[in-house]
């Protein structure tokens, strides 16, 4: 069973393969408000490499935010036209601070949602500690110290923070597991969070 990977919720493209719950191989680099240029072209590109037909899909893993309002449209728009032509491949909808996570540690997922304000989760394991939420920055350290032994995960440098290191991959293949497929294609949507 073949699985595509795909993220687009911030500033890096992200586009995986994955054979029965192994990841393939990954496409990762930084293409902060140009993934719409891209994505398409690297999803070609993975799938040429590794001599895999696009009706050979079984799965689509993808985030739905919360995130850059274009970015996080672009790879679920892509997961929801497959899955609406081809109603046998099965698509997960994951939170994109979760794939963030430190999966041996606790872990508080950020990401810039501008105007001094950031996109927070906090996860252990396969449990929610803190729902994605938005938060002033300032309030982020405080947060952070209300935790003993947290890992730090995300592209943190906007806070002046240190990042652990994540594979956003390889945590996509294990919250699906844990997921069920989304069941009506069309209903599908974006998750962009608010104060």
């Amino acid at each position: 069973m073949y699985s595509l990977l795909l993220d687009s919720s911030n500033t890096k493209l992200a586009v995986g393969i994955a054979k029965d719950d192994i990841l393939l191989d990954k496409i990762y680099y930084d293409a902060w408000q140009r993934q719409s240029e891209f994505m398409i072209q690297e999803i070609n590109n993975i799938l040429n490499r590794n001599k895999i037909l696009p009706s050979q899909i079984n799965e689509i893993i993808v985030t739905d935010g919360p995130g850059s309002y274009t970015g996080v449209r672009i790879s679920l728009t892509i997961a929801k036209v497959v899955g609406v032509l081809n109603e046998n491949v099965k698509i997960y909808l994951l939170s994109s601070l979760e794939i963030l996570k430190d999966k041996n540690n606790l872990s508080i997922c950020l990401m810039n949602a501008r105007s001094n304000r950031s996109y927070v989760g906090i996860y252990k394991d396969n449990e929610v500690i803190l729902n994605d939420c938005v938060l002033e920055n300032q309030n982020i350290e405080k947060l952070i110290d209300k935790y003993t032994n947290i890992s730090i995960c995300g592209e943190t440098e906007y806070l002046g923070l240190k990042s652990c290191k994540y594979d956003i991959f390889n945590n996509m293949l294990d919250i699906k597991k844990h997921k069920d497929p989304v069941k009506d294609v069309l209903k599908i949507k974006a998750v962009y969070l608010k104060d």
